[in-house]
């Protein structure tokens, strides 16, 4: 809309002053005796002319305002420096020299693939989903340093880095076995490493972590080896049960043959 107010405006003053030029014409009035009292510049109606000036006007008028939706802040830039925030609503601004850019303040959702090697050397691959937020007060400062896309320039790097550094700590059995204790040192480090440039990390899920096909035919088949062991002993204590069962149901026999 600036850019529109900025053309018409600029033709609303150059069909003023080729009107002013064109139209503008001079009579001479006269006094007592026929002598020249004085000389008046005259114009004509506006007519046409008056379209173009009026929209002007109209833009100009208009582009003094700014409406911020619910939910974000504006960043005002006057000739692209950051000058403050805006608040939801309805604001005031310089026509043709002030701009907001507008920036959520709302929870939003990232994700981010991440690859890392385990403390034994095995590859792990899994996705962190970031629900976050920035907090007003840091949107200068965040605008200033990063942009608009501050979420993708801060969060990726962050992502891999902590999944490198968490993942290097535990096993890679460990990691499927303490999953929540893998889930909460990323939370943790992850919401620091945000918190430090301004943005509120609320809540980090971690999707399943993945391995390298020989490793998971591995942990297959140790569990698999595990059941038949479990297997075998569920068998074994079954059997003495019987075995047990039938000696005591022998020997009341015997005892009431006795008898």
């Amino acid at each position: 809309m600036d850019v529109i107010a900025l053309v018409i405006f600029v033709l609303s003053v150059m069909g003023v002053g080729i009107y002013m030029v064109t139209g503008a014409r001079t009579e001479e009035e006269f006094g007592k005796g026929g002598k020249l009292a004085h000389r008046v510049v005259k114009y004509p109606n506006m007519g046409w002319w008056s379209i173009p000036i009026i929209c002007g006007i109209l833009f100009f008028i208009f582009g003094s305002f700014v409406s911020v939706p619910a939910g974000f802040r504006g960043v005002l830039l006057r000739f692209e420096k950051v000058e403050g925030i805006l608040n939801e609503g309805l604001n005031i601004k310089i026509p043709l020299i002030d701009k907001a850019k507008m920036m959520s303040v709302q929870t939003q959702l990232y994700k981010e693939d991440a690859s890392a090697a385990s403390k034994d050397l095995q590859d792990v691959k899994t996705t962190v989903a970031i629900n976050y937020k920035v907090e007003p007060q840091y949107l200068v400062e965040i605008y200033r340093t990063l942009g608009v896309d501050y979420i993708e320039r801060i969060a990726a790097p962050a992502v891999q880095e902590t999944v490198k550094e968490i993942a290097a700590r535990y096993n890679a059995e460990d990691m499927i076995l303490r999953r929540a204790s893998v889930k909460d040192d990323i939370t943790k480090s992850l919401s620091s490493r945000l918190q430090e440039r301004g943005i509120t990390t609320e809540a980090v899920n971690i999707t399943n972590f993945e391995f390298s096909v020989e490793f998971t035919k591995a942990i297959e088949s140790k569990v698999s080896a595990l059941q038949a062991v479990l297997e075998a002993q569920n068998k074994l204590e079954r059997v003495k049960v019987e075995a047990q069962q039938a000696q005591a149901q022998a020997e009341g026999e015997a005892r009431g043959s006795y008898c």
